[in-house]
């Protein structure tokens, strides 16, 4: 369930669609493929210390986890987390990328 080759991480980033959510960037493509969703995260050294880092990758995973089922079949999203993650709680990131989801489901279902 997870996006491992830079391949994978450079078709979602350029054929993707992006959302901006303040202290992480949501990037999806949806494939025509009917596959379960999959999750990559980009945590630069910008972002903080190897602590932060980890911090925040055990984050978005367990949000991904719980929330999969929000975007449709065929999803890879990328996560670029930014530095300042660490100052909103857990219900703040879950609510962002809950929005996030449901405007990829929403354009999705459009098509």
């Amino acid at each position: 369930m997870r996006l491992r080759k830079p391949r994978e991480f450079l078709e979602v980033r350029s054929l993707g669609h992006r959302i901006h959510c303040g202290p992480f960037i949501f990037q999806c493509h949806v494939s025509e493929l009917a596959t379960p969703p999959r999750l990559g995260i980009i945590a630069s050294r910008r972002v903080g210390n190897a602590v932060k880092r980890n911090y925040g990758k055990r984050i978005f995973r367990e949000l991904f986890r719980q929330h999969a089922s929000e975007l449709p079949a065929g999803s890879e999203l990328v996560i670029v987390l930014r530095n300042h993650f660490d100052r909103h709680s857990f219900d703040d990131l879950e609510a962002r990328l809950l929005r996030a989801c449901r405007t990829i489901h929403k354009k999705h279902v459009a098509k």
